[in-house]
């Protein structure tokens, strides 16, 4: 990945909406260069998709925690650790059951903890009886301890693209 698509994924990043020509004409390089640039970041998976970045708040979610979950240990199921069948399992059913918080993230981890959780809840309850019924009922759980977020004054929006300089 060289200079111009760092800064083609830089705009896109900025503007998902924004045309290769409007692009284009910013970095000044020809729009076909981009053009085939950003079928070749999509190709190698670069560029996962496009989507719009919505506030979980003006669309109803009042709460959002982060849960982190102790797992049982065990062996391989179908060649992916008991973390990973525990964590997808999770998003799925939550995924499924209007009555349970949305799950935007989960993220296998190390520490005490095995899984750390995302969650937006639209009600209070919601996330109570994601925490005491949901929760408890899977053998694999062994703990969890939740984090309420009480406000969040900084998201970065976007993947930062160039490490900063050590030193």
């Amino acid at each position: 990945m060289d200079e111009l698509d760092l800064k083609l994924l830089e705009e896109l990043q900025k503007d998902g909406r924004a045309s290769i020509a409007d692009i284009a004409r910013r970095l000044r390089v020809p729009r076909t260069t981009l053009s085939d640039r950003l079928e070749k970041l999509k190709e190698r998976g670069v560029i996962k998709g496009f989507k719009a970045i919505v506030d979980p708040e003006k669309v109803g979610y009042k709460f959002v925690a982060f849960v982190l979950v102790k797992a049982r240990r065990g062996g391989l199921r179908g060649g992916r650790s008991n973390q990973e069948v525990l964590a997808e399992k999770i998003a799925r059913d939550c995924e499924r059951d209007p009555g349970l918080p949305w799950v935007e993230e989960v993220h296998i981890i190390t520490g005490n903890y095995d899984l750390l959780i995302k969650v937006w809840a639209s009600e209070l309850n919601q996330l109570t009886r994601f925490l005491t019924f949901y929760m408890p009922s899977h053998e694999d759980v062994v703990e969890t301890h939740t984090l309420l977020v009480l406000k969040t004054p900084y998201e970065a929006g976007g993947l930062r693209l160039r490490p900063k300089p050590s030193g």
